[in-house]
């Protein structure tokens, strides 16, 4: 009996010690410092900083803490979670600062340090190194992409310096030609910070130092076989081009090099370069040839509804004297030609139809040529079918 109580004992305190050497394992540790590029590199003391962890898509918060006088910061009693992506984040001057994630590996210390910078309301730092203006032809509108790579050459958050009705401020300026339409801001533009302006939109996102893609695109509708489109500078550039497919299309510009070139798929372009472009200046870009045989059919279609209207339409009633004969009877043309009237006069109604339900015509002046189409269908259906009223 007392070897059966002395085995228990010895059981309960190596379940003590096993107990207490798991208590007591290292938790994951994060740490880093928060700096001042601005300054030099200057650790910053007394930023609170934030830590975030993303699990599968989720993100939270894990905790806070401020940093010494020499800017650094730990978090001791993180619970290391091998899927777990984990960052810091900070404010400074009103702006919030991010770290690079990272995963804990073998639960050795994760260094998430952050990078601040003072605030500048002048622009001068900020150009645009490349600026490429995509064309895709449709018949009838002209696609437009633009690309813009820009770069805050300075050593501060440039943060704009005009305000904007809705209180923030414009640091981006892009300026549209007017007759943009389908405007689609794509990353990084975000919908809160985007505001529409008369020259087109703005963005009040800060400009960081470094680079910076910017991206958008919008369609203009052209009417005839050529267009002048118009580009506003809005930030000094180093190299502005212009890239469409060379499918008939003749293009011009006084102020940039104009040359052609062949794709690897063997598709050839027109490139058109420019270099040293100053911030307000307008280049312009003349575009002929262009595919607007679908417009154009659109309006022929217009112009011959409105002829065969003004004219009568049908042969019967526009030539009925010339078919008087010698005792001044009128002839009533064949079945044949009747019928054919009859099918132009239904085909112009469908071709009207059309226009109206794309809102290519005013309702009232459709509605009048309707009727009065439609009313001279009847005529010819009572003399093809006297015993049918209906076209």
């Amino acid at each position: 009996m007392k070897i059966f109580s002395n085995m228990i004992i010895i059981s309960l305190l190596l379940s003590s010690l096993s107990f207490m050497s798991m208590a007591q394992e290292p938790s994951g540790i994060i740490k880093g410092q928060v700096t001042n590029k601005t300054l030099n590199g200057k650790g910053m003391d007394e930023i609170e900083v934030v830590l975030h962890q993303k699990v599968e898509g989720k993100e939270s918060e894990r905790g806070r803490t401020r940093t010494d006088k020499t800017g650094f910061f730990a978090f001791n009693d993180v619970n290391p979670i091998k899927e777990a992506i984990y960052y810091t984040s900070t404010e400074y001057k009103g702006l919030r600062y991010y770290s690079n994630g990272s995963h804990f590996h073998m639960k050795a210390p994760l260094t998430l340090d952050l990078v601040v910078y003072e605030t500048t309301e002048n622009d001068k730092q900020i150009h645009a190194k490349m600026h490429h203006i995509f064309f895709e032809l449709n018949e009838g509108t002209l696609n437009v992409q633009e690309l813009m790579i820009v770069e805050n050459q300075g050593n501060t958050v440039y943060i704009g310096s005009q305000n904007m009705k809705s209180g923030k401020r414009e640091t981006l300026k892009i300026s549209l030609p007017k007759e943009a339409t389908n405007i689609q801001y794509i990353e990084p533009f975000m919908p809160c910070c985007v505001i529409e302006t008369e020259e087109g939109f703005t963005d009040t996102e800060d400009i960081r130092p470094g680079i910076k893609k910017f991206s958008f695109f919008y369609t203009v509708d052209t009417t005839g076989s050529s267009y002048t489109f118009v580009k506003g500078i809005t930030l000094d550039t180093d190299h502005i081009d212009f890239i469409l497919p060379k499918i008939g299309v003749t293009v011009m510009s006084n102020q940039l090099e104009v040359r052609e070139f062949r794709a690897t798929s063997g598709k050839g372009f027109f490139h058109l370069s420019g270099k040293n472009v100053n911030k307000g200046a307008r280049i312009i870009v003349e575009l002929s040839g262009l595919p607007w045989m679908k417009s154009l059919y659109k309006w022929i279609i217009i112009g011959l509804v409105i002829l065969l209207i003004g004219t009568g339409l049908a042969f019967p009633f526009v030539n009925q004297k010339k078919l008087q004969n010698k005792n001044g009877l009128k002839k009533e043309p064949g079945q044949k030609n009747l019928t054919e009237e009859r099918r132009k006069l239904l085909q112009a109604i469908a071709e009207l139809d059309d226009l109206s339900e794309s809102g290519e015509i005013d309702p009232e002046e459709y509605q009048a040529r309707r009727n009065e189409l439609l009313e001279k269908a009847t005529e010819l259906t009572k003399k093809l079918n006297p015993d049918n009223d209906s076209p």
